[in-house]
């Protein structure tokens, strides 16, 4: 079963299902529970009733089922009705870590804080294996105001975690939330150091909001610090057309030549005033001279291909660069 760490605007982690069989064999929960999943996972929620119904008939339903119709319900809007089959499920076996985390989720919303922590050690204690309870735990401390134990909390979490980004993110995004100005910033800083797509995330994330006018965010979000891996290919080229964010006109015929040349990339571009970053099986910076003109820089690391690959596909997507440039 599947388990999501908790943020200070928690939502209730949902377990999920899939599309109804006719007329499924009594048989086979398992089969079941795993469409109701599917289900889940695709926003069908009010589907998801009628897939567990022969798992939800009589005296003793199944507790894996009330756990999903939970999730349902909860999803369409009938929270009294979820919470009742939720505890229900977790009475019925008290094994289901997922619904003392879910059950904790639905606390935290009704702030109810000491209650939430109590379920959150009840599902440490099933797995104590987990990493997420740590950030969990941590997170509830935090809305609490006890910020010395909720930091405790996020170092097991980020020792457990330490090469994770999302990691990183995740504990960022709960100081910025508490109002912790300089730790979510510290965190976030590691988490675009780890995958620097974190700071394209980090840009829309209403978590960040209260940081948007804070002169130290907007430097981070304006900092490309990456670095090549060793060995990484890398290529340059300066062009007579300005970079410039208002206008994008080189912009777009770097992105015309991936088209052209089809380069897979990811159509998510994050712009700034001085660049603009393209990803894909090359990471692609499109930025400003000194001068006043354009470059665009290419760079993959060395195992994405093969150096024969990476003369021909980098000097034909500079050239369809150029061929595209606005006259």
């Amino acid at each position: 079963m599947r388990s999501t760490p908790l943020l200070l605007a928690a939502a209730v982690a949902l377990l999920a299902a899939t599309a109804g069989l006719a007329a499924p064999p009594p048989s086979a929960p398992d089969a079941l529970l795993a469409r109701a999943q599917e289900l889940l996972d695709r926003g069908q929620a009010e589907e998801v009733a009628k897939v567990l119904a022969p798992l939800l008939r009589g005296a003793n339903p199944d507790a894996r089922a009330l756990l999903l119709a939970s999730s349902a319900e909860i999803q369409l809007g009938d929270e009294d009705k979820g919470r009742r089959d939720l505890e229900h499920a977790v009475q019925l076996d008290p094994s289901l870590r997922q619904g003392w985390l879910n059950l904790a989720a639905m606390e935290i919303a009704a702030k109810r804080y000491d209650k939430a922590y109590d379920d959150l050690l009840t599902a440490q204690k099933l797995d104590p294996a987990a990493h997420d309870s740590e950030v969990n735990l941590g997170a509830v401390l935090l809305l609490q105001g006890k910020l010395e134990p909720a930091s405790e909390h996020f170092k097991r979490y980020l020792t457990l975690e330490a090469s994770s980004p999302n990691a990183y993110y995740l504990v960022a995004t709960n100081y910025a939330s508490a109002g912790y100005s300089a730790l979510a910033l510290q965190h976030l800083e590691r988490a675009i150091e780890l995958d620097e797509r974190s700071r394209l995330r980090a840009r829309t994330d209403a978590n960040f909001a209260d940081l948007g006018n804070d002169p130290r965010f907007q430097r981070l979000l304006a900092r490309d610090s990456y670095r090549p891996p060793a060995g990484a290919y890398f290529a340059r080229q300066v062009y007579p057309v300005r970079y410039d964010a208002g206008d994008g006109k080189l912009l777009d015929a770097v992105l015309e030549a991936l088209r052209i040349a089809k380069e897979p990339f990811d159509p998510t571009v994050e712009v700034t005033d001085d660049w603009a970053l393209v990803w894909g099986e090359m990471r692609i910076k499109v930025g400003r001279e000194a001068n006043g003109q354009g470059s665009v820089e290419l760079s993959a690391p060395p195992e994405r291909m093969t150096p024969a690959e990476w003369e021909r596909r980098s000097a034909r997507l500079l050239r369809e660069i150029l061929i595209h440039l606005p006259a």
